[in-house]
């Protein structure tokens, strides 16, 4: 049993930021709730991130995306240039942007995701550990036991599941992850390993599916 203040081991994250308080900020905000000790290595461009990863490696990787300028106007680009000098790390792009096509590009270009400032605090923290296990990355940013929501067991009673028409339960399937993300269609549809195009096509058909019983 992990108690708080207790770490288990290192997790070296890079943060590619111009900007020079982001590197403390992030970690005042992170360190309390981790098991590991974060050890944050902060470079101001991405020539800057280029060479720190080839003298060594990472863990996680958080690409401030205007801060990459350096190496291509196109952040799409830019994004892949670093991802293939550090193809095992966690890679995530950062912005103030929180567009789906913003998402789209950085993920297009290898990063496991695209997530929206403020980088402080639980929620941040939490959305990494989500991004982490959703790819396989368990050890990396795990949280102290004391953060994660109690599970309480409940009786279980058998009961018969009420059966669904198939495209009733995709519908939630989907509807779900959506609500999971904060309604980013983009990245439910990363987990579902569907494309975006395809959920809203779903998602009409289901409305005018709904808007036909109603008019029955």
């Amino acid at each position: 049993m992990l108690h708080s203040g207790q770490h288990t081991e290192i997790v070296r994250i890079l943060l590619v930021d111009s900007d020079v308080a982001a590197g403390p900020l992030l970690s005042i905000g992170i360190r309390p709730v981790l098991r590991q000790i974060p050890v944050i290595m902060q470079v101001a461009s991405g020539h800057q991130a280029i060479e720190q990863l080839r003298a060594g490696a990472v863990d996680v990787i958080l690409l401030d995306l205007p801060s990459l300028a350096d190496l291509s106007r196109d952040a799409e680009t830019a994004v892949a240039r670093l991802v293939k000098v550090s193809p095992a790390a966690l890679v995530i792009a950062i912005s103030d942007d929180s567009s789906v096509s913003t998402a789209m590009a950085a993920m297009r270009a290898g990063a496991h995701d695209h997530v929206c400032r403020p980088l402080a605090g639980v929620a941040f923290s939490q959305r990494l550990q989500e991004i982490a296990e959703r790819h396989r990355k368990l050890r990396l940013m795990a949280m102290e036991d004391d953060q994660h929501p109690a599970l309480v067991e409940a009786p279980v009673t058998p009961t018969r599941a009420e059966v669904l028409p198939m495209w009733r339960q995709e519908q939630r399937i989907i509807e779900e992850a959506i609500e999971s993300f904060g309604g980013n269609i983009a990245l439910a549809a990363q987990a579902l390993e569907l494309s975006p195009s395809t959920i809203y096509r779903k998602r009409q058909a289901w409305a005018e599916i709904d808007g036909k019983r109603g008019a029955a």
